[in-house]
């Protein structure tokens, strides 16, 4: 397989965008080479099938957000700082790539089997959460808790906040797009986060 070329790169692009707004199903492999400008067979040339696509599409959507969220658990500071770090990185990974949250919900809504990429870095984007939480526990600044069900807890918000942007915008008037709203928006989710993993939320400013 030959994907480091900008006719792949065309490819992974296209899909991840088809793949969110239709499902694995519903965008074909002419929808997806169609839009990527590309002949007919290269999806077979450069990946060998539409699910080694589907799977690189998937991992370069969720990769990178890893990286980013170990990145900011590991800057300087106390773990309630960190945790604060580590959500407002992963709101901007999120706006960053939008195709991202309708993508996992065509694939957690389906009867497709997760892909491993997929498992292994949400398994892993837990642990980083959950290691703050933990670390906060044991200096006695977080209460206490089922750590992994609490990291669970926070990163959900953000995915669930990016996901419902267009419900959001009819129901409450919530217009992420506008950076305004979208910085009012993840400051009250930090302030959320801090309250509720904090020992004593009444001494936090």
């Amino acid at each position: 397989m030959n994907d480091s070329t900008p006719t792949a790169a065309a490819l992974v692009r296209a899909a991840c965008e088809l793949f969110a707004r239709h499902g694995y199903d519903g965008a074909s492999v002419r929808a997806i080479t169609a839009r990527a400008g590309a002949n007919l067979g290269a999806i077979t040339y450069h990946f060998g099938t539409k699910e080694a696509l589907y799977e690189a599409v998937i991992g370069a959507a969720i990769g990178p957000s890893y990286e980013r969220l170990a990145s900011a658990a590991e800057t300087p500071g106390p773990p309630l700082d960190r945790v604060e770090r580590l959500v407002r990185v992963f709101f901007d990974f999120l706006y960053e790539n939008p195709d991202l949250p309708t993508l996992m919900l065509q694939q957690l809504t389906s009867s497709r089997p997760m892909p491993e990429v997929a498992l292994r870095t949400m398994q892993a984007n837990v642990r980083v959460i959950a290691a703050l939480i933990t670390e906060g526990q044991q200096d006695g600044s977080v209460r206490p808790g089922d750590a992994q069900l609490m990291a669970l807890s926070i990163g959900s918000q953000p995915i669930w906040l990016t996901l419902a942007r267009p419900a959001l915008q009819a129901s409450v008037a919530i217009d992420q797009d506008d950076p305004e709203t979208r910085a009012q928006l993840v400051e009250s989710v930090v302030r959320f986060v801090r309250a509720g993993l904090a020992t004593h939320p009444e001494n936090l400013r």
